[in-house]
């Protein structure tokens, strides 16, 4: 077969972070001594951003991109000794465990060949087609050219494909749920891919016409910043009592989602009239999951949930917070990406704090 390329730019290196993740591969029974070799129609995200540049520009600092070599995960795998993470982290481990394109990740040539998506509380399963020349998509207005058909798969559209990795509860331990989360809450008519893949007007490959509702592949929305939007925060302060209300707006799912060990930390800051700290104060939402003697430990030795404080879609976090006396009330809401013991056991001494929302008013009396 003579594969020519849509443009005569070189192939985009894919960026990672740190060395070749480590391959675990699961029930891979060598193959017979007379097999012929299969043929694999998989190739490296570059070679896909060649006729698909906008896509492969959004998806290239996407957590898809760094699933399977983001610091965290790579610390977490040798911590947990989970080989059961890599089904999701690296899932082309199995069928190519010594191939370059596994260290990609959630790369192209898993979403588009992904088929039969279940999701499950014990972890969801799926294939990927991966043995044809066939790329799977939303759209089924497109036809086949010479580097590869066209497959019509109108589930890409749906919140199913997403909850066969996002949706994971060992032993009925709640780690992974926004799957579940969404799919029981008031948005489950609006798919996931309505939020963190929106729609735009855009080449869907070089030389073809502009097309309405081309999605997003940065995964937070067209500017990068859905969790800016996730929370409506109100503030009023009377007094030395500063009432503040979190209501989760913007999000289909409880916030925070993603790793139990994540948080949203809400900070109020009292000033004086000459904008001087007076004192302060914070308070951390999330989901802490705890051992059998009630101690707060990362998910892999957690047995049952110790604490959960995180907004549901729709609902409000209300808390009042006693200050001393001031002229004005500063509140930050940021999304901290560890907590202290999520951080302590990976070893992290740079845990990030995403700004979400603030506020100042003065303190009436």
């Amino acid at each position: 077969m003579l594969a020519v390329a849509c443009s005569s730019k070189p192939a985009k290196p894919v960026k990672h972070d740190a060395a070749p993740v480590p391959v675990v591969v699961i029930d891979a029974a060598p193959p017979p001594v007379d097999a012929p070799a299969k043929k694999l129609f998989v190739h490296g995200a570059g070679r896909c951003g060649e006729c698909h540049e906008k896509m492969f520009d959004e998806w290239e600092v996407s957590a898809h991109a760094k699933a399977a070599t983001s610091p965290r995960y790579k610390a977490s795998l040798v911590a947990a000794n989970d080989p059961g993470c890599v089904h999701c982290h690296v899932p082309l481990a199995d069928a190519m465990p010594h191939d370059i394109v596994t260290s990609e990740g959630v790369t192209c040539d898993v979403c588009h060949t992904l088929r039969d998506p279940v999701p499950g509380k014990d972890g969801g399963t799926y294939t990927l087609a991966i043995d044809d020349m066939v790329k799977y998509g939303p759209r089924c207005d497109l036809k086949d050219h010479y580097f590869h058909r066209m497959g019509c798969s109108p589930v890409h559209a749906e919140g199913q494909i997403c909850g066969a990795c996002h949706w994971w509860e060992p032993k009925g331990v709640p780690v992974f749920t926004e799957y579940a989360d969404w799919k029981a809450g008031p948005q489950a008519n609006k798919p996931c891919q309505s939020c963190h893949m929106p729609g735009t007007t855009a080449l869907i490959a070089t030389g073809s016409p502009r097309r309405k509702g081309v999605p997003h592949h940065g995964l937070f929305g067209k500017d990068g910043e859905l969790r800016k939007r996730a929370l409506k925060l109100d503030v009023t302060a009377k007094g030395t009592e500063v009432t503040v209300a979190l209501t989760n707006t913007g999000a289909g799912h409880a916030v925070p989602a993603g790793l139990p060990e994540r948080r949203i930390v809400v900070t109020v800051t009292a000033l004086d009239a000459s904008g001087g700290e007076v004192g302060h104060d914070s308070r951390e939402l999330g989901r802490v999951l705890v051992d059998a003697s009630g101690a707060e430990v990362p998910f892999w030795k957690a047995t049952k949930v110790g604490s959960d404080t995180r907004i549901a879609p729709g609902a409000t976090w209300k808390q009042t917070f006693t200050m001393p006396a001031a002229a004005t009330i500063q509140v930050d809401v940021v999304h901290r990406e560890l907590s202290a013991a999520g951080a302590k056991a990976l070893g992290a001494g740079d845990v990030e704090d995403i700004p979400m929302a603030s506020a100042k008013v003065r303190v009436h009396p």
